[in-house]
């Protein structure tokens, strides 16, 4: 009986893992398959799965290539400043940009510390990333950190939290997205520890 409890264990640690990244890349493709569903089905009549992956890609791909160049980045920050005119559609626009940005763009440092903060409440340690450090709130210096939840990063919370309350974690980016996406079964050394453990 241990013996079979030792192997469904081990089965289990290896299956885990395999199972939230087909589920998390699951969840990816069919988001951005189903942007183009209505014209697929549009075009062709039915709807196929994959077709709507592909065209959503290419279209990315056009609009990169678009607005990378003289003519089409014009064209690009004149549709900018229309949006900018539109009351409320405006400000949502501006800070989806700027998230947008944040995530994508590997020479921004405002994405690039890895903290520990107590949250949501004392003793209590949640993984954030800090995104703004030079925050001032009546007067009281404070540190903006993106608390993201998992196993999907991308929703999360934003707390404001006192520069002393804030720990630094010696580990990357890459590594910290990669723990709260595995809900730490992929954990990098540094939070690896043969004491402690629950028995």
């Amino acid at each position: 009986m241990k013996k079979v409890k030792n192997l469904f264990l081990s089965g289990l640690a290896a299956s885990v893992p395999i199972a939230i990244t087909y589920y998390i890349l699951k969840t990816i493709f069919l988001f951005i398959d189903s942007f183009s569903k209505k014209i697929i089905i549009f075009v062709f009549g039915k709807y196929y799965i994959g077709l709507g992956f592909l065209l959503t890609i290419g279209i990315i791909l056009l609009i990169g290539f678009v607005t990378s160049n003289v003519i089409g980045k014009k064209i690009f920050d004149y549709f900018e400043r229309a949006i900018n005119k539109l009351p409320i559609v405006n400000s949502i626009y501006a800070s989806i940009k700027e998230l947008s940005k944040t995530f994508s763009s590997s020479s921004n440092n405002r994405f690039s510390k890895v903290v520990m903060v107590d949250f949501p409440k004392d003793g209590i340690k949640s993984m954030g990333f800090i995104t703004n450090d030079n925050i001032a709130i009546n007067d009281e210096k404070k540190v903006a950190v993106f608390i993201p939840t998992t196993p999907n990063p991308t929703n999360g919370f934003l707390v404001f939290v006192d520069i002393d309350s804030v720990e630094k974690v010696d580990i990357t980016v890459d590594e910290a997205i990669k723990t709260i996406i595995s809900m730490s079964t992929l954990a990098p050394e540094e939070f690896t520890s043969k004491e402690n453990k629950i028995k």
